[in-house]
């Protein structure tokens, strides 16, 4: 009885010793990985950042206080930009990280829509001063390949550019058929990745039209 005892006494031993190392590994590949991988990211986000403002334009440093603003904004309306404090909110479909104001009066926003297929798709998104968009780029996303996966595609996104808030706030910003002056057409057979991104998208003009509202 006593060498039983004594026998599973060190084999819990062993294991801990091994969950003990395993850990202690994984950290390490952690450390080691991290840097690498956010400095990558970073440098895709500054790529995409440039890419989506106006020729001629450039992107200025972080505003930190409007990212403030944008996630009270979007945490008090919802997907018709109504004030409530319950209900589908923008900022289920909604995060915004980064607000760069450019040099011409525009913004650009680095954010993430929420509710892809896949999970969150990173994306920059241009505004120029007048609200309209100049340019999107992804950043990151894991949509299915060949179907949602095609939000990268560059004759897609140029769908983007010149598209306002719609006038009727509850529009969708995607069409299945065709596009106007405030919808895209939707990808073909990837129908949640095209609503995620256009929620997204429409949570952000809603913010910006605000913020020209008030000033």
């Amino acid at each position: 009885m006593n060498e039983k005892k004594s026998s599973m006494i060190k084999d819990a031993v062993i294991l801990c010793l091994i969950t003990l190392i395993l850990g202690a590994v994984l950290a390490g590949v952690y450390a080691i990985t991290k840097a690498p991988i956010d400095a990558s990211q970073e440098k895709t986000n500054n790529e995409a950042c440039q890419a989506v403002v106006a020729e001629g334009d450039s992107v200025l440093d972080n505003d930190a206080e409007a990212v403030k603003k944008a996630l009270a904004y979007i945490s008090s309306r919802d997907l018709s930009n109504a004030e409530t404090k319950d209900g589908d909110l923008l900022a289920n479909y909604l995060v915004i990280e980064q607000i760069h104001p450019t040099k011409n009066g525009g913004k650009v926003f680095l954010a993430s829509a929420t509710k892809g297929y896949g999970g969150a798709i990173g994306f920059a998104l241009g505004v120029d001063a007048n609200g309209a968009i100049t340019g999107i780029s992804i950043t990151s996303q894991s949509e299915t390949a060949g179907l949602g996966a095609n939000c990268e595609n560059e004759d897609w996104l140029k769908g983007f550019a010149g598209k306002v808030a719609p006038q009727n706030a509850s529009s969708e910003m995607y069409n299945k058929n065709e596009s106007n002056d405030s919808q895209v057409q939707a990808l073909s057979g990837a129908t949640v990745t095209s609503r995620a991104i256009t929620r997204a998208v429409k949570g952000i003009l809603f913010f910006d039209g605000s913020e020209r509202g008030a000033n």
